[in-house]
């Protein structure tokens, strides 16, 4: 069928490109804007309890949630936040908000004391804005604009739509930058493969057509339905490296079948029968990975996976349809504008030769020893992911942005010189029973004994709430106040009055004494969400902690489901490749211990802060639920790739030989340059996203990388031979009964193809008798 195609796309060459050249025509003006429609939140699930309960808060009481925060900071000891002509500027500062077209509100540190620093020249100012974070951030140009800098106070802007704004910002310039990185990056080791201007130009040119469509794609689609902003750097990343790495096959492959003395038409033809089957093969345990991520109901993930299918079609497409228009027009001078004296001499003086036998005597010497290289090599991945024992989530906030930019600054001023849980509180959002309202005399009774019960947390610094406004008062006296809220005289009482109670509806703001990401402030949203209050009232528990807790839970209660799904397939697909029970469950194994390895490096770099200084970033002390998740299923598809290239070699020769020791050597030696060429530059690709301001792209780039590696290196090299040596000719089992079931010839491999070719006949891999296609 492959074979068939190709014949088909050398036919019809010109058609094909011109399909290309329309298709890129139309991509090209999109490409650029793709960030425009998309989204920077989608890291909750609206399902979960602090979701509802946060959506509750804003429609019953009109919290908002896209606060933006200034911070303005004195130089002059004598000029304080209380003094007077620190006020008048701040005030002067925030004047120009009353022009906009959203609603404002804005809560002063006059008005609020605790908006005060603890050596009193700082303050920050809270603008409460009218509409969703999402919105907000959009508006950043014109808030900020309205926002005069004060002559004697330092002024920072930062808060929820601020740091949306600056991650859409600073995405961008990290996409560019990456860019910039990888596509010289992978033209020089491409160079160093071929040996050949023309070549190396051609996968590369590939390569960037399809990103160039995947993210027109990417743009179409963020119109439709709501895509997070992360789709487009793990989409490039992809992109680029599938690309390049699928035309590498593919270019590799076609100047293979021209050395064999087979005419421009023919060798198009194999290369597609071979290369563009494997290819196929590999897009498919790719995808099987990244569909899983659609299971979730995050939206972060969702997109991730809708964005890594567009990458995967596209990618195979331009693999199997392009580049073989472009060889067939290139055809003999693939070879033209050669540099092979320069590769030689990068080489070290050495030329390359075909089937290099270095991977052949490593492989050699591992099998007579396989216990000796199994076991410390297993120990040393176990080692190495050992950190992700100790695991810490949290939700990403503006310390994954770097510190140039004036939302991180806020936030660490936020840290540092204010009660950082001020700014995160556990929110108890209650319900009172039918015809009841908060502010009824026996409701506020049970609500002040719920309030006090909670006060007395030794983990809780202070309870904000109508119950709880000024501790000088009672019960009876709160009940008194209460009794006709129209007639309230207590400005103080009718501002916490308005602002924490509205019919049925209250809320109870928790301020914990630890951070929101520490353990003590999870077991005390734990024992909130344990509690009753009583008289048929009920409550749901929001905030920083809760939210963070219900995503990893909701996450990782869904994350055995998408590993069975990804593991089962994986296998079902594996088997009918190879016709073996064992293969398919060695290769997830293997797989799944170089994304161990790649997680532990995760927890130690991003987690514990080694090698910030290098790496250019500060420790986060946290890991972002989403990313071991997102990095699973991109790795286990991208990592088996090699796996089944590598696997697909070793039973070609053990079913030309029956040796299986010898079938490992020699599929390890003759997969060795092509496995380690398009390795290097998936390697290559993910580490230009290392040079990321935004650490969560850094850790998926770095990720990405490690895994990769580890696989192309410790796995391929001492691991597979190991264990294909302990496990002898058990690696080829399958029982009898299931062979019945499973395709005789899943894989066109390389003498299976020349017979075909050649004779219209296949050699049978059980020894059966030759037999007609």
């Amino acid at each position: 069928m492959f074979y068939a195609f190709g014949r088909l796309v050398y036919r019809f060459r010109w058609l094909v490109l011109a399909f290309w050249v329309i298709v890129l025509g139309v991509a090209l003006p999109f490409a650029p804007r793709v960030t425009e429609p998309l989204r920077v939140g989608g890291f909750a699930d609206p399902a979960l309890e602090s979701s509802k309960a946060a959506a509750m808060l804003a429609t019953d009481l009109g919290y908002s949630t896209s606060d933006v925060i200034v911070t303005y900071s004195s130089n002059d000891p004598a000029l304080v936040a209380t003094n007077p002509r620190f006020i008048a500027e701040t005030q002067t500062s925030l004047a120009g908000l009353s022009a906009l077209h959203v609603q404002t509100t804005i809560v002063s540190h006059v008005e609020n004391p605790r908006q005060i620093s603890r050596d009193g020249r700082t303050a920050f100012e809270v603008v409460r804005l009218g509409t969703d974070t999402e919105a907000a951030a959009k508006l950043m140009p014109e808030i900020t604009a309205a926002i005069r800098p004060p002559p004697d106070l330092t002024m920072r802007i930062g808060g929820g739509p601020a740091f949306y704004a600056d991650v859409e910002q600073v995405s961008q310039r990290d996409l560019a930058r990456a860019e910039a990185v990888a596509f010289p990056i992978a033209v020089v080791a491409l160079l160093i493969v071929f040996g050949s201007v023309l070549a190396a130009g051609l996968p590369v040119l590939v390569g960037g057509a399809g990103v160039v469509v995947i993210l027109a794609v990417i743009y179409a689609l963020g119109t439709l339905m709501e895509l997070s902003i992360f789709t487009v750097n793990l989409a490039t990343l992809l992109g680029l490296g599938l690309g390049h790495e699928y035309s590498l096959f593919h270019s590799s492959r076609f100047r293979v079948e021209l050395a064999h003395g087979y005419d421009v038409p023919e060798a198009v033809a194999r290369t597609l029968a071979t290369a563009g089957q494997a290819v196929v093969y590999s897009g498919l345990t790719v995808l099987i990975g990244l569909c899983a991520l659609l299971t979730f109901h995050i939206n972060l993930l969702v997109s991730i996976g809708i964005g890594g299918v567009v990458v995967v079609i596209v990618s195979v497409l331009a693999a199997t349809t392009l580049l073989p228009v472009l060889l067939s027009i290139v055809g003999t001078h693939i070879d033209a504008l050669s540099v092979r004296k320069v590769v030689t001499f990068l080489r070290g003086g050495k030329a390359h030769q075909q089937g290099d036998g270095l991977w052949g005597r490593v492989a050699h010497l591992v099998m007579r020893h396989p216990i000796a290289v199994f076991v410390p090599t297993l120990a040393l991945l176990l080692l190495l992911g050992t950190p992700f024992l100790h695991i810490t989530f949290s939700s990403p906030d503006a310390s994954i942005v770097p510190p140039s930019v004036q939302s991180r600054q806020v936030y660490d001023i936020l840290n540092t010189e204010f009660n950082a849980s001020e700014t995160t509180p556990i929110l108890v959002v209650v319900k009172t029973g039918p015809g009841t309202t908060a502010f009824d005399a026996a409701n506020l009774a049970y609500l002040y004994d719920f309030v006090r019960n909670v006060q007395a947390d030794p983990r809780v610094a202070r309870v904000d709430s109508i119950v709880s406004a000024d501790p000088r008062l009672t019960l009876p006296q709160y009940q008194v106040y209460y009794r006709n809220i129209a007639d309230l005289q207590d400005p103080y009482l009718t501002q916490f009055a308005r602002q924490y109670a509205r019919g049925d509806t209250t809320l109870i703001s928790i301020i914990s004494k630890f951070p929101s990401n520490a353990a003590a402030s999870r077991a005390l949203v734990a024992k909130v969400r344990n509690s009753a209050i009583g008289n048929g009232m009920t409550f749901q528990v929001t905030g920083a902690t809760a939210g963070v807790t219900d995503v990893v839970n909701g996450l990782y209660h869904s994350f055995p489901i998408a590993l069975l799904f990804i593991v089962l397939t994986t296998y079902i697909v594996l088997l009918l490749l190879f016709r073996s029970v064992i293969l398919p469950l060695k290769a997830i194994v293997m797989n799944a211990l170089s994304i161990i390895a790649s997680y532990g490096m995760l927890v130690f770099v991003f987690q514990d802060g080694h090698f910030g200084r290098l790496l250019n970033f500060k420790a986060l002390h946290f890991i972002e639920p989403t990313l071991p998740i997102i990095m699973f299923c991109t790795l286990f598809g991208l990592s088996m790739d090699y796996e089944v290239f590598l696997l697909s070699r070793i039973k070609e020769a053990y079913d030309a030989t029956g040796d299986n020791a010898h079938s490992v050597a020699t599929g390890i030696e003759r997969s060795a340059r092509i496995i380690t060429s398009a390795a290097l530059i998936v390697v290559l690709v993910a580490s230009s996203f290392v040079t990321a301001d935004i650490v969560l792209v850094k850790a998926l780039g770095l990720g990405v990388a490690v895994a990769v590696a580890v696989d192309a290196t410790v796995v391929r090299a001492l691991l597979v031979p190991a264990t294909m040596r302990l496990l002898g000719d058990w690696n080829w089992y399958a029982p009898h009964w299931l062979l019945r079931f499973l395709p005789r010839h899943a894989l066109a491999l390389e003498g299976a193809v020349d017979d075909h070719l050649t004779t219209g006949r296949v050699h049978d891999p059980e020894k059966e008798p030759v037999i007609p296609r």
